[in-house]
């Protein structure tokens, strides 16, 4: 179950790589931008007030699995949906 997960993940990377690829834009001026430049481009962001967090925290380590036996259901309900005790 893990590894089909992390292929999932790998597939998705790699088409959201070769959108930008095909959608004609070169990503290596990015790399090659200077300070300046960068909070240029990031000043709408920042502004914004947008943001993106992903957590790979507590609920990613048991990855939907307790006991060797599948828990359905989120992961921040593994606990609850897996009856598993606080200690």
């Amino acid at each position: 179950m893990r590894l089909s997960r992390r292929i999932a993940l790998a597939l998705l990377l790699s088409s959201v790589l070769c959108s930008c690829v095909q959608a004609g834009e070169d990503p290596a001026p990015l790399t090659q931008e200077t300070k300046a430049q960068k909070d240029a481009r990031m000043k709408w962001w920042r502004e914004a007030r947008f943001g993106l967090f992903i957590h790979w925290g507590i609920y990613s380590v048991p990855a939907g699995f307790w006991k060797d036996k599948p828990v359905d259901g989120i992961g921040e309900w593994i606990m609850h949906n897996g009856k598993i005790p606080v200690a």
